[in-house]
């Protein structure tokens, strides 16, 4: 009884140590990618604050591109934060749906025409259907359309992206292309864990939230995501959900 009691508590303690592990990485990771937001900011007003302080104040035209500037950092941080509240969410189960039928096309063209901006100096195209009505979470559909543009973004190298929205038979697909550094074939499952940093292939390339949280919203969904890539080539997201659900009321995940 004693060896048995022993094994078992050692078991017991190796599972809380592996635990406390996995929530001390998850935590440096995300100080990790709230500094670099933060450290932006703090620069970009201190050199605002510093050059209206001073005799010679800046043009209006540099002092609406350091604001500019300063608003991106916020954004950043707001969806971070974001993204934060969703892990708690759907950890604990806690993650609403709002189930309603939308026009799918719109929504798309919505979030696109948002990010143009910030895609800069690459362009995004569009492609979809006349028409595309769905039943599904309008907001948490924008969300994923959101996270994956924005990934493509980050790491699509300025170059062009596409966004494509195709009906199946029971399905709709919607893909987001870029053309930047790929994911090596090992490293395109790992992508979608909370924070990954890839291997040689792949050098100081970072996955952070993002898209862990579009998978599980599109799972939640009775949907999934998949990428196909090519290091130095670029990767094609693709993200498949039902035209149609029972669900008709808020669903928590679970």
């Amino acid at each position: 009884m004693a060896i048995v009691h022993a094994i078992t508590s050692m078991s017991i303690q190796e599972k809380l140590e592996a635990e406390l592990k996995v929530r001390d990485e998850f935590f440096s990771a995300v100080a990790h990618e709230l500094r670099n937001p933060l450290n932006a900011l703090h620069l970009t007003l201190a050199g605002l604050i510093r050059a209206q302080s001073g005799t010679m104040p800046l043009p209006s035209e540099q002092i609406t591109t350091r604001l500019n500037r300063a608003n991106t950092q916020v954004t950043r941080l707001a969806r971070l934060v974001d993204d934060m509240l969703d892990v708690s969410r759907i950890s604990g189960g806690r993650l609403q749906l709002q189930f309603e039928e939308f026009e799918a096309i719109a929504v798309v063209k919505e979030v696109v025409e948002h990010e143009t901006d910030s895609a800069k100096p690459a362009s995004i195209a569009l492609s979809t259907p006349p028409a595309l009505t769905i039943r599904g979470d309008r907001a948490r559909f924008a969300q994923i359309i959101l996270k994956l543009l924005a990934n493509a973004i980050a790491y699509g190298n300025g170059h062009p992206i596409q966004v494509r929205l195709a009906s199946g038979d029971s399905t709709i697909r919607l893909e987001v292309a870029d053309h930047g550094v790929g994911i090596a074939e090992a490293d395109q499952e790992r992508i979608f864990e909370r924070f990954v940093k890839l291997g040689k292939d792949t050098p100081n390339v970072r996955f952070g939230l993002g898209l862990w949280v579009a998978r599980e919203v599109a799972r939640a969904m009775h949907g999934d995501i998949r990428v196909s890539s090519i290091v130095g080539a670029g990767s094609t997201f693709i993200v498949e959900l039902p035209k149609a659900s029972s669900e008709s009321v808020a669903a928590p995940v679970r």
